[in-house]
């Protein structure tokens, strides 16, 4: 990673000055993605999956050496270095906006560029709010040139915020570049590091790839269609389409997909970290036991920013990177990475890391192990048999976790998971019921109970192997917690939507009035249903593949809805606003009323 000490080339910066960092108190800085943040980062940097990777995935399944090498490899490209798109030189281009240029310019993981919840809501808000009425009454998808547009907006709202003037901005850039007198340069360059990562991302835990940013996006009208549904998916289920089983996506997440969690500890006030032991010893006696990290760890550890990932928000706290978990969708039921900061970190699960796995990384990364599983269960016939010879410390380690044929794989970060039985988990098992709001019949009433994420670790009839295995083969979320759970990004989309729909709602409300205030014909209405109305719902109303039955909507709604919704659309019904006049919405009405069932009772 090139060294950001003296070389920071800004017009603006100076180097390893005596400045230390000011920031005004009403700034709330650090915690998530905000517009400064963002505005530093620019556009996420996309991650460039390894597309081969499902025509091995019988190989990763069944050999466990190169499942863990792939792994190691799909690290390297989340952990590259990426400039810092958004840092400029002082060089103004012809419209004026400050310029980077490719050397000195400060960077940062690649993984540190992507987006968190607060993104995904500007991006949200953009695209919605630029979309017509009719079309957000339809949940109609929006296009990639608008989406494009919007991911840009995000990365620059901090240029239309009255808050940041540009010359602010420049003044926190360039205070980021200083460093306090008295540090050698390799030290400066380390706080430099800690500084510009810590002010582009903060201590965001759940950050999203462009890819799964951009499905997110794409895939808004299927999400709320869904929400009301989620109760009536069981564990027993099967996919209505075997190319696709995300109950709440018309499509899975793309091959560019990946989803990070972050696992931060506080480092400021002389405290420590916890380590632990991974090694064969450790783990048994975990295996033994409770099956769970213990807080405390093995001992107390004080790593230094050269000896663990740290970063250093712009508030001025700082923390350091315990754990990191890697999801990538380059397998269809994703690859599962976690990593985890050791104080022996080439013993175990370090033991096989490549020789030239820090090339073009900090080498703070190579005090981090690392475990990997693809599939529920153990499908190597001798897991740990592979590295007897090349990694004998990792292969006591994979004996001591249970690792064998027809086992539970095992990968299990001890800063992330935590409680009773979470050392003997995998990631795959417990995410699959990622989006599920319902589970087993365990009082054996007929319906399915709500489900507890707590209850999955148990180990009980209901979830064998520490939910470990697999139960569903509907995945209502392909996999994500973040859909419903922690960011909840469904509720954000779904609160987004609502507001607008009322926006919308109270904007048609004179126009809906004054079609009441009109004298009804049925007969005229007849006839305007007849011209409009009948190639979707049939002659009869009964309904088609194309619409439902009108017997079934028009006697739950009340009139004001039904003439909205004829005038915006809603969801596949297109809208007539602009094609029928008030007279003939009027008309039309009437007819809906008298054939198909009168307004709901109050």
């Amino acid at each position: 990673m090139r060294s950001l000490g003296l070389t920071v080339t800004l017009a603006l910066l100076a180097g390893c000055a005596g400045r230390s960092l000011d920031f005004p108190a009403d700034e709330s800085p650090g915690g998530k993605s905000d517009i400064f943040g963002r505005r530093l980062s620019g556009v996420a940097a996309p991650y460039h999956p390894d597309n081969t990777l499902s025509l091995v995935e019988d190989q990763l399944r069944t050999d466990m050496a190169a499942r863990r090498e792939v792994a190691w490899q799909t690290a390297h490209r989340a952990l590259e270095p990426v400039p810092l798109l958004g840092v400029p030189t002082g060089e103004e281009s012809e419209g004026g906006e400050p310029q980077v240029e490719g050397d000195g310019v400060p960077e940062i993981p690649r993984w540190q560029t992507w987006y968190g919840i607060d993104d995904l809501r500007r991006v949200f808000q953009t695209l919605y709010e630029g979309a017509e009425p009719s079309q957000r009454a339809a949940r109609a998808p929006f296009d990639a040139e608008a989406i494009d547009e919007a991911f840009i907006a995000n990365a620059t709202a901090l240029d239309r915020s009255r808050r940041w003037p540009l010359e602010r901005y420049l003044r926190y850039v360039e205070q980021l570049g200083m460093c306090p007198d008295g540090l050698t340069e390799e030290e400066c360059a380390r706080r430099l590091n800690s500084q510009f990562s810590g002010a582009a991302v903060g201590n965001a835990r759940i950050l999203y790839s462009p890819g799964t940013a951009r499905h997110i996006m794409e895939s808004y009208g299927p999400i709320m269609a869904c929400l009301d549904q989620l109760d009536t998916v069981n564990v027993e289920d099967e996919p209505s389409d075997s190319r696709n089983f995300a109950f709440c996506f018309e499509r899975e997440f793309p091959v560019d997909a990946v989803v990070i969690k972050a696992q931060w500890v506080r480092a400021d006030f002389g405290m420590t970290i916890p380590a632990f032991d991974t090694d064969a010893g450790g783990l048994s006696r975990r295996m033994s036991g409770a099956g769970q990290w213990e807080e405390q760890g093995d001992r107390a550890a004080d790593p230094t920013p050269d000896d663990i990932f740290t970063i250093r928000l712009r508030s001025g706290d700082t923390y350091r990177l315990a754990g990191l978990h890697i999801m990538t969708k380059e397998l269809r039921h994703w690859q599962w990475i976690t990593m985890w900061w050791s104080d022996t970190p080439d013993s175990d699960f370090g033991a096989d890391r490549p020789e030239g796995f820090l090339d073009g990384l900090d080498p703070v990364w190579g005090n981090y192990k690392l475990c990997s599983v693809v599939w529920y269960e153990e499908e190597d016939p001798d897991p740990a048999g592979r590295f007897d010879d090349s990694a004998p410390s990792l292969a006591a380690a994979l004996r001591a976790v249970g690792a064998a044929e027809g086992a539970p794989t095992w990968c299990s970060n001890p800063y992330v998971e935590h409680g009773r039985n979470n050392a003997r988990t995998n990631c795959i098992g417990c995410h699959q019921h990622g989006g599920a709001t319902v589970a087993h019949d365990r009082d054996m009433d007929g319906a399915p109970d709500a489900f507890d994420l707590e209850r999955v670790i148990d180990g009980d009839p209901f979830f064998p192997d520490y939910g470990a295995s697999q139960q569903r083969e509907v995945f209502i979320s392909d996999y994500l917690y973040a859909f419903n759970r922690v960011d909840d990004f469904a509720g954000m989309v779904r609160r987004e939507v609502q507001f607008f729909d009322m926006v919308d709602s109270d904007a048609v409300r004179p126009r809906v009035d004054a079609i009441l205030a009109h004298d009804p014909d049925v007969a005229d209405g007849e006839a305007v249903f007849g011209a409009n109305c009948t190639p979707c719902h049939g002659p009869d109303g009964m309904g088609s593949g194309f619409a439902p039955s009108l017997y079934d909507r028009v006697p739950m709604r009340y009139d004001t809805e039904l003439l909205r919704t004829l005038i915006q659309g809603k969801g596949g019904m297109p809208a007539w606003g602009g094609e029928l006049n008030d007279l003939e919405l009027r008309h039309l009405l009437s007819f809906l009323r008298e054939t198909f069932g009168p307004e709901p009772e109050m």
